[in-house]
C-alpha cells in the first residue's frame, strides 16, 4: 500500500520573535517530513531582515513557506486563524518560532493520523526548558492522563497535530483572547475529536524563559485561564481572584472575524 501522503501544515505565529527565527528556519530541513510540510507563518511588524530570511529560504526551498505579514501586530487568536484560512495541508500542527521540534515529530504525529482515519488529534511527550535551544528539562508526558481531562485541562500541550477538518466542528480560535487562546481551542477541539492519539517521540523543546504570552507573569495567562474555564463549567479550577479580570471578555461567545458565536455550541452534546 503506497504511503499517504498527506501535506502538513504548520500553525505559526510571529511577533518579535526575531532572536529565534533563523535557528526555526535551520530546524525546518531536518525534519524527516520535510517534504510533506508547509509552514504557514503569519508575520507580525517584521523587520526588513526578518523578511530577507524568509526570501532567501523559500529561494532555496521554493515554496515551503508560505508568508504572510501584517505591518500592525493583530491578536494572536486573530493570527493563527490567517494561518488556518491559509493553510493547504490536510493536517495542521501547531509550531511556535521559539519552541524546537525533534527532527521527527512531525513525521510520528502525521503518521499516527495516516494510520487511523478515527484519530483526530495526535499529541505526545516534550520537555520544557528555561533557555533557547537548550535540550534537557521538565519532560511532560500526558499520554496517562483519562479523555475527561482534555476537556479541563490544556492536555494537548504546545506541538499537538490535528485534521484540518475538526475546525468544521470545533471551530476556530477565538480572537479575543491572546494567552488563552490554545487552550480555549484545545477544549473545543478535544470535545469534538473521536480519538486523541499519543506520538512515541518526544515532540520537542518548549521554551518557558517567563517573557512568552503564556509564561510573562503578569496575569493574562491566569485570567484568560479563568474565561475558558467559566465558559466551559470547569468551575472546581476557578480562582476567585481573576473572575472580575475574566468577565470584562466575552465568556459566552467565540468572536471570530468580529462575529460572536455561542462557545457552547461547538461542544460535542
Amino acid at each position: 500500500m503506497p504511503e499517504n501522503r498527506s501535506m502538513i501544515s504548520t500553525i505559526t505565529s510571529c511577533y518579535k520573535m526575531k532572536d529565534y527565527l533563523l535557528s526555526f528556519l535551520n530546524n525546518l530541513p531536518k525534519q524527516t517530513f520535510f517534504d510533506r510540510l508547509q509552514v504557514v507563518l503569519d508575520h507580525n511588524e517584521p523587520d526588513d531582515e526578518e523578511v530577507s530570511w524568509i526570501e532567501q529560504f523559500n529561494k532555496k526551498y521554493p515554496g515551503k513557506i508560505k508568508h504572510t505579514i501584517k505591518d500592525k501586530v493583530v491578536p494572536y487568536g486573530m493570527s493563527v486563524n490567517e494561518c488556518i484560512r491559509n493553510s493547504d495541508g490536510d493536517y495542521l500542527t501547531i509550531w511556535n518560532i521559539d519552541d524546537a521540534r525533534t527532527f521527527d515529530s512531525i513525521q510520528s504525529q502525521a503518521r499516527v493520523l495516516d494510520n487511523d482515519q478515527s484519530v483526530d488529534i495526535v499529541n505526545g511527550k516534550f520537555i520544557i526548558t528555561n533557555k533557547f535551544n537548550l535540550q534537557w528539562g521538565k519532560l511532560i508526558d500526558h499520554s496517562l492522563y483519562p479523555r475527561s481531562e482534555y476537556l479541563r485541562s490544556m492536555i494537548l500541550g504546545p506541538f499537538f497535530m490535528f485534521r484540518k477538518s475538526l475546525i468544521e466542528k470545533c471551530g476556530y480560535f477565538d480572537e479575543q483572547l491572546k494567552s488563552g487562546a490554545d487552550f480555549d481551542f484545545a477544549i473545543r477541539a478535544s470535545s469534538n475529536s473521536d480519538k486523541i492519539e499519543h506520538a512515541n517521540a518526544i515532540l520537542g523543546y518548549y521554551l518557558d524563559e517567563g517573557k512568552g504570552l503564556s509564561t510573562r507573569g503578569d496575569g493574562l495567562q491566569e485570567t484568560e485561564r479563568t474565561v475558558a474555564e467559566l465558559r466551559y463549567g470547569i468551575l472546581d479550577k476557578v480562582d476567585g481572584r481573576f473572575i472580575e479580570r475574566a468577565r470584562k471578555y466575552d465568556v459566552e461567545n467565540i468572536i471570530v472575524l468580529g462575529e460572536k458565536i455561542p462557545a457552547i455550541s461547538y461542544m460535542r452534546k
